[in-house]
């Protein structure tokens, strides 16, 4: 009886004010910062910690636009996140968007240094454009989010001092996101199609994004191990890559080739997901 009634509960949530935030993807973020600060030398807590901390809030906000344009998309996708569900509201929700930005603009304006305050201002309005505009523009989108995931290196490398050592790893992120924002067309292939957005799975169908998700995958997984190969960056850089992410990549494209259903391209999203904080760790373990 008691496992019944177990299974009847609803499954656990997160405040919707909190969950439209997606805190796992503003965590990347920050980390994606504080990474890209210590593969260039960056050294000490305190210089990296307002921009770790303002990258995040502006994720988060950039989070809530992207789901507040993409209601109609998410009510067949993901009926179960804040707007849909409707345990948010669409005012409440821009009331957080907007007090969010206010918040980051101007604290980036007032303690960051202007280099690095001018990337998360632009990333803010480049999340922006993305959720009103560039998604539904096909491929455009995709590398839209791919590049602006990718700056959070450069971010870091700035406050270090050397922005230069944000390109490896931005055209790591670079790829990675790639592959993963092919996964997610394949995942929301009925959503996008709905609402008119044009993503390389809506327009090529699942079997065909699978093998283009698995061709990509395969081909970053070749890759990464390249910075260790050349000396850029050191053994510790070389084992955690092939160690947890080269497998995911490998095992998420043998996964959506033997079966281009959108189940299986959601368990994938989510394990690239997963990865993305391996890389991550393996980027700051580079130097």
């Amino acid at each position: 009886m008691g496992r019944s009634v177990a299974h009847a509960l609803p499954p656990a949530r997160l405040p919707a004010g909190i969950e439209i935030l997606r805190p796992h993807n503003m965590l990347a973020a920050a980390l994606g910062v504080v990474a890209g600060y210590v593969a260039a030398g960056g050294a000490g807590a305190a210089p990296i910690l307002w921009p770790a901390i303002l990258t995040a809030l502006a994720t988060g906000a950039g989070n809530i636009i992207n789901d507040y344009f993409d209601l109609p998309i998410d009510s067949v996708n993901k009926p179960g996140r804040p707007l849909p569900s409707g345990r948010i509201g669409t005012g409440p929700a821009l009331v957080l968007y907007g007090a969010l930005s206010a918040i980051v603009t101007a604290a980036a304006l007032m303690v960051l240094p202007a280099a690095v305050a001018a990337v998360i201002v632009a990333w803010e309005a480049a999340l922006f454009a993305y959720a009103r505009v560039l998604k539904r523009t096909w491929v455009v989108g995709n590398v839209a989010v791919a590049a602006i995931s990718c700056s959070v290196f450069l971010a870091g490398a700035i406050v270090a001092g050397r922005p230069g050592a944000a390109l490896v790893p931005m055209a790591i992120a670079f790829s990675f996101v790639m592959c993963r924002e092919i996964v997610k067309g394949g995942e929301d292939v009925e959503g996008d199609r709905a609402a008119g957005v044009r993503t390389f799975a809506a327009v090529a169908g699942r079997p065909r994004t699978a093998r283009a998700a698995a061709c990509a995958m395969l081909a970053v997984a070749a890759a990464i191990p390249t910075p260790a190969v050349a000396g850029v960056y050191s053994m510790r850089y070389f084992l955690v890559m092939e160690a947890l992410v080269a497998p995911a990549l490998i095992v998420g494209a043998l996964a959506v080739v033997r079966r281009p259903e959108r189940d299986v391209f959601a368990r994938v999203s989510r394990l690239l997901k997963l990865s993305m904080f391996a890389g991550i760790l393996a980027i700051t373990l580079g130097p």
